[in-house]
């Protein structure tokens, strides 16, 4: 019961506080580049953890690939187009669409097992793929392409991050969450290296702009959405069956909606809270048929 609680803890964190980055991270891109606000997050983030767990930092060669791809899905692709969308579309639906993680996540899971799939599972699917595409089709207004566009690198966003929990999930099986989660920041940080050089040779006074503001969002995506954040994910995780952690998530609308009103004045519209509950419905529906099913363990 304390490890389960401990667990239930680890992933709140993560949850809250990544329910906060986008509108802060929104913020924060109108002064600091995209890839490089990137790099900066995730090279500095990484370091600090390396120090901080130096000594179970060794890994084996046969799990390279896996640790790559971690890294590429979870790191690269995700805050690419994390950062894409939101200098494109509204903060408040990031949290939103992030509530669609588990879904996409028991899919995954469901092919990664080989397990047949249900119709209550299909029709689950059929639900919470309804309110994604509420949300991917809001607009407050006339339809804007723009912040459509944005809305859909949205999602692409959440799906590389469940291609991360799939492959990730197999290296936490041999490795501490820390581990995972500094390579993950570390590799990710050397991809967009060469980005960050591109701009800071495109506009190299950009640094010299930055305001206490976009420094603060610097800094809180630093030690929160990466250093603390992604450790105590990982560790959550470690802990914790298969499908539970994605529940979690649902954390992130809470927290990413309140940020938003406060920060940058979004709106909570019908729009978000209908595709919300779509979406929470069928989340349920799928999980409760998979918690019954014998193939749930094998991912625990």
């Amino acid at each position: 019961m304390i490890k389960l609680n401990s667990a239930f803890l680890y992933v709140s964190i993560a949850s809250i506080a990544w329910g906060a980055t986008a509108p802060i991270m929104k913020l924060t891109l109108e002064e600091i580049p995209v890839f490089s606000l990137a790099f900066l997050r995730m090279a500095i983030a990484s370091f600090i953890l390396g120090f901080l767990i130096s000594k179970k930092l060794k890994i084996k060669k046969e799990h390279l690939s896996n640790f790559f791809w971690a890294a590429i899905t979870g790191v690269t692709l995700n805050l690419t187009f994390f950062f894409i969308g939101l200098k494109l579309t509204q903060a408040i639906l990031a949290a939103f669409l992030v509530a669609s993680v588990p879904i996409f996540t028991l899919i995954a899971a469901h092919i990664y097992l080989k397990e047949k799939l249900s119709l209550r599972l299909i029709f689950a699917s059929l639900i919470a793929f309804a309110g994604v595409s509420t949300l991917i089709g809001k607009s407050d207004g006339p339809m804007n392409l723009t912040q459509v566009l944005g809305n859909i690198f949205l999602l692409l966003a959440t799906l590389s991050w469940v291609a991360h929990e799939i492959v990730g999930k197999k290296l936490l099986k041999i490795y501490d969450g820390g581990v995972v989660a500094f390579y993950s920041m570390a590799i990710g940080a050397a991809t967009f290296l060469p980005l960050f050089l591109w701009e800071f040779w495109q506009n190299p006074t950009w640094p010299q702009n930055v305001s206490l503001q976009a420094t603060s969002g610097l800094l809180y995506g630093i030690f929160f959405s990466s250093l603390i954040a992604y450790w105590a994910w990982q560790k959550g995780l470690s802990l914790l069956p298969a499908g539970k952690a994605a529940f979690f998530f649902y954390l992130d609308p809470i927290s990413g909606s309140i940020v938003s009103i406060i920060l940058l004045g979004e709106k909570l519209t019908p729009a978000l809270i209908f595709g919300g509950i779509l979406i929470a419905t069928g989340v349920f529906l799928a999980e409760q048929k998979r918690q019954s099913h014998p193939l749930h363990k094998k991912l625990a």
